[in-house]
């Protein structure tokens, strides 16, 4: 390990220790390399890794090797280059000039007058440029530097599309900027990196007084959903797809995958599709509005390879989703014709092109799984899942089917099971009184099976008719949002 710091004359220092960059200032030049070098003799017994110390300062360059028993030795040293102010050259060596050798060598320095110090075999002096620091090191990370370069160009299979190499573009390694040792700007302090303080209360009696001109704090209560809309806004890399099983019919799946929805839109900024992937008669689309046209799944499984092309625009994937103006979702509709007219039965080999097409133009993908767990349709999504939710109404005949699709994932193969261990459940309560009676049994009876469990108060407006969010109750927005910090987790 490498650790450098740069000193300059007000004692300020700048600490660069495998990357990471810290700053501190101390009242002298001697007290600023005595506590680098107790910094890393400390971080060197920490890590039981012997550790090469380079430290910049007015009166020149020194390296040391600080082992991880406490030892240090100077491995080289050279003066700093003289200048038009200081014409007499400077002796690296003396002890009044370099307070902080004589603290961490264990032989005393012997004076040196006109000699030039005695030369290490194992590092041959470099004299650096005006203004340039040569690393020790540079040679072992040029012969590395092929090898990572060829490992990182190199992008690993994904399983979720089906073992072709994913499209995501890997985040790319931060470079520090080279700063000038000495500068003004190191000991200046930053007038906008301040400790974050929490906004005064918004909501309830707090919020209230707050409205007249006081100042209270937030409760717990609503730091706590801060917490909880900080986490379901915030961005990840890629997109991910969230499938919500329950083999049995009017378990909550519909309800569960259109607020789960709303709620990574409505906080997150849209780049939700809400997807039914039902080869029954699925209710999605009944549940949520129309966007004036009557595309189904069927109507973009014809122009899948279009949207895959570099022609294709985002724009024209609005006539075969429905948009949700309030809930700011979209809704890709399972094939809904009954009657004389043949429904299609979505194929496996179609889930994987339809998703394809969704992982471009969205970042979250929320699949209502239907009832047919032994459909290729059903197996292609689970493969192509980051997130597993099973809601649950509280009901014994959904508890069943609850529990029968995890034991069917934690049977599967290691992703399944993957799935299994992170599953969210749901428990919707659907008669007034179940919360604290039937929901709360249910859901202490999952919890030690799964990630997360998440209790959805009764509601109206979950029960029939169109799903929407600002439609519910405060309390039943509240548990969906909380219900959607725990899928977030996963993700």
């Amino acid at each position: 390990m490498r650790m450098t710091a740069t000193i300059d004359s007000t004692g300020a220092v700048h600490l660069d220790t495998a990357g990471q960059i810290t700053r501190e200032n101390h009242s002298t030049v001697a007290d600023a390399r005595r506590a680098v070098m107790d910094t890393a003799k400390s971080l060197a017994e920490q890590t039981s890794q012997d550790m090469q110390l380079h430290i910049e300062d007015p009166a020149g360059s020194r390296t040391f090797l600080v082992g991880a028993d406490g030892s240090s030795r100077q491995e080289s040293v050279a003066p700093a280059p003289a200048t038009a102010e200081s014409p007499a050259p400077v002796e690296p060596a003396r002890s009044g000039s370099v307070p902080a050798v004589e603290s961490v060598v264990p032989a005393p320095v012997e004076p040196v007058s006109a000699a030039e110090p005695e030369p290490v075999p194992a590092v041959e002096p470099v004299e650096p440029a005006s203004g340039e620091t040569v690393p020790v090191a540079a040679a072992e990370e040029e012969e590395q530097a092929p090898a990572a370069l060829a490992t990182a160009a190199a992008p690993a299979p994904n399983p979720f599309l089906g073992g072709r190499p994913s499209t995501a573009r890997p985040a790319e390694p931060a470079v520090a900027e080279p700063t000038a040792a000495g500068s003004r700007r190191e000991s200046l302090p930053s007038f906008v990196d301040r400790p974050e303080v929490d906004a005064p209360a918004q909501h309830g009696w707090r919020g209230a007084l707050n409205s007249m001109g006081l100042h209270l704090a937030p409760s717990a209560a609503e730091l706590s959903q801060r917490k909880d809309e900080a986490a379901v806004s915030a961005h990840w890399a890629g997109p991910r797809t969230i499938a919500v099983l329950n083999p049995k019919g009017g378990a909550g799946k519909t309800p569960t995958v259109i607020c789960l929805s709303a709620v990574f839109a409505r906080l997150s900024g849209g780049g939700v599709l809400a997807w039914d992937n039902n080869n029954s008669l699925g209710s999605l689309g009944w549940r949520t509005f129309d966007a004036g046209h009557e595309a189904t799944v069927v109507d973009l499984l014809g122009r899948t390879d279009h949207f895959m092309t570099s022609d294709a625009r985002v724009g024209d994937l609005s006539g075969y989703v429905h948009h949700q103006p309030a809930d700011r979702y979209d809704v890709l509709r399972s094939d809904d014709r009954s009657g004389d007219q043949e429904r299609h039965m979505v194929t496996g080999e179609e889930v994987d092109r339809l998703h394809a097409v969704a992982a471009k133009y969205y970042r979250a993908i929320v699949m209502d799984s239907g009832n047919t767990e032994r459909g290729a349709n059903w197996q292609a999504m689970i493969g192509h899942a980051d997130q597993v939710v099973i809601p649950v109404k509280s009901v014994d005949d959904a508890a069943e089917g609850a529990s029968r699709v995890l034991a069917a994932l934690h049977a599967g193969d290691e992703h399944a099971q993957e799935l299994a261990r992170n599953a969210v459940v749901v428990v919707l309560c659907c008669e007034p009184g179940h919360q604290k009676t039937k929901a709360k049994e249910l859901a202490e009876e999952f919890a030690p099976y799964v990630r997360a469990v998440a209790t959805i108060p009764y509601d109206r407006a979950l029960v029939e008719g169109r799903v929407r969010f600002s439609a519910m109750t405060p309390a039943t927005r509240r548990a969906w949002l909380r219900a959607g910090a725990a899928v977030r987790e996963g993700l």
